[in-house]
């Protein structure tokens, strides 16, 4: 197979039609071009030139030869470019788990600002809960996790704290409390609780126990729901009421309203993490953390 020296060699003796100035062109002497030439018309076992005019003009095999030769070097120079790119971070493929209250804010701000920087990286993302992110990366599932901590084995893990949030009150529109700029958790201890079940989201259902604990009560658990939209959605329906983060009052919901604790649990809170392995040296992966370490509000 000719290799990419002979091709150049020959598109600068196809183009200035003589070796003479191809040679001057390509910076070498005539005699080595000449014997380029000749080496790769024995390899194809083909005469690629004319050489018995004036000029130097291309058989008709030469001609067809030149195509594939223009067609090869611009793959070629293609495949470098997009290595190089590789290299730096600039293409390939990241896959990103998420939970699902990531939706609201987390997620849309960190991929659009990725994908400004870095358009050619493909994203394939998952919704998953935080205990299926954790087996999804130490099955290499996932490149990275964006979700919410206490996560285990935590020393496999490089956790980056991304944002910080209160957790609202979620009313149904007819609940006495509907119209209060605030209210105190433990005006809720007669209420129902939907909350998120312990095996999928086991740091958010002790958040809201703890809560309530803080504010005097035990709740009375009415339904479990694992995506804060189906909470919503419940507590729409009157079967309860429920404590989400705040990043979910960013959409409107029809018969619900979201109330911010004015009592000592205002404090309890909850936060976003981007997790990724220690052992990882994706390139792209550095460049995704880098983009949530600037975007960062913690």
């Amino acid at each position: 197979m000719p290799d990419i020296r002979h091709l150049r060699h020959f598109i600068a003796v196809a183009e200035e039609k003589h070796f003479g100035l191809a040679a001057q062109r390509l910076n070498m002497t005539q005699p080595p071009l000449s014997l380029s030439i000749k080496k790769l018309e024995e390899e194809l076992g083909v005469l690629l030139f004319d050489r018995n005019t004036k000029k130097v003009v291309l058989t008709p095999a030469g001609e067809v030869f030149l195509v594939g030769a223009y067609e090869t070097l611009e793959k070629m120079q293609a495949l470098t470019n997009d290595t190089v790119r590789a290299a730096q971070g600039a293409l390939g493929r990241l896959k990103l788990g998420f939970v699902g209250s990531a939706v609201y804010e987390a997620l849309p701000k960190t991929v659009r600002q990725f994908r400004t920087l870095f358009p050619d990286v493909e994203l394939d993302l998952k919704e998953l809960a935080t205990v299926e992110q954790i087996e999804a990366l130490s099955k290499n599932e996932i490149d990275v996790g964006l979700l919410r901590p206490p996560i285990t084995g935590g020393a496999l893990y490089h956790q980056i704290d991304f944002s910080s949030e209160e957790m609202v009150a979620v009313l149904p529109q007819n609940h006495p409390l509907a119209k209060e700029d605030k209210i105190n958790l433990s005006d809720l201890k007669e209420d129902g609780f939907i909350l998120f079940p312990h095996n999928i989201s086991p740091n958010l259902h002790a958040l809201v126990l703890l809560a309530c604990r803080e504010a005097g009560f035990t709740p009375t658990i009415a339904q479990t729901a694992p995506q804060i939209q189906t909470q919503i959605s419940l507590v729409s329906a009157g079967l309860g009421v429920a404590l989400v983060p705040k990043c979910a009052a960013r959409i409107s919901y029809p018969e619900i309203v979201f109330k911010h604790l004015s009592d000592p649990t205002r404090n309890i809170g909850t936060q976003m993490s981007i997790v990724y392995r220690k052992e990882e040296k994706s390139v792209i992966v550095s460049s995704f953390v880098d983009v949530c370490k600037s975007m960062a509000t913690t």
